[in-house]
């Protein structure tokens, strides 16, 4: 009897793999890419000078660029999607949700600040001639968090990944927002 009331109470539990949300696993797989990123990042930065206080801006950028050509060298092998991933389906859902709830003049804003067609690849730098283009609050609260030395951008229908010091597009999730009529 106890063998069998044993058997019937392990058949009723659902196993591990069925209990785990897919979007919070997405969004730890995702959180571990970004932890590997860092590190890399992390050590490449110990290799390339601080600069001191300085009101220089010539030498910010130059260090700037040079941990972006650190990155992008240690990352040549890298594709778009490797850092999103798997949640990169839960990310154009989260961004097409926040974009039906705009206006149609809120959305031409949005799609106004930078020129059309633009695209931005990874181990590019952000192009210093454009405007940073914003994440909107409410969608910014709805994406993952993101240590500071990251940040999302939405560029055209594009929403980037970005590396705020080294000024480099880490990642790339395209069609993130339908095409306006």
């Amino acid at each position: 009897m106890t063998v069998w009331l044993l058997a019937l109470s392990l058949s009723v539990v659902p196993s591990a793999q069925e209990r785990v949300n897919p979007t919070a696993e997405a969004i730890a797989a995702f959180q571990k890419r970004v932890d590997t990123y860092l590190t890399l990042r992390k050590d490449l930065t110990k290799k390339i000078p601080e600069v001191k206080e300085t009101g220089d801006p010539t030498k910010i950028s130059a260090r700037e660029k040079t941990l972006g050509q650190a990155i992008a060298t240690a990352r040549e092998g890298s594709k778009q999607g490797e850092v999103f991933g798997d949640l990169s389906s839960f990310l154009r859902e989260i961004v097409a949700e926040d974009w039906k709830s705009r206006s149609p003049a809120d959305q031409k804003a949005a799609l106004s600040e930078l020129p059309k067609n633009l695209k931005l690849t990874i181990n590019q730098p952000y192009p210093t001639t454009l405007p940073l283009a914003t994440v909107p609050a409410n969608l910014l609260a709805r994406l993952p968090k993101l240590p500071e030395e990251l940040e999302y951008r939405l560029v055209d229908r594009q929403l980037l990944l970005r590396d705020r010091d080294a000024n480099l597009v880490i990642d790339v999730l395209s069609g993130t927002a339908p095409a306006t009529k």
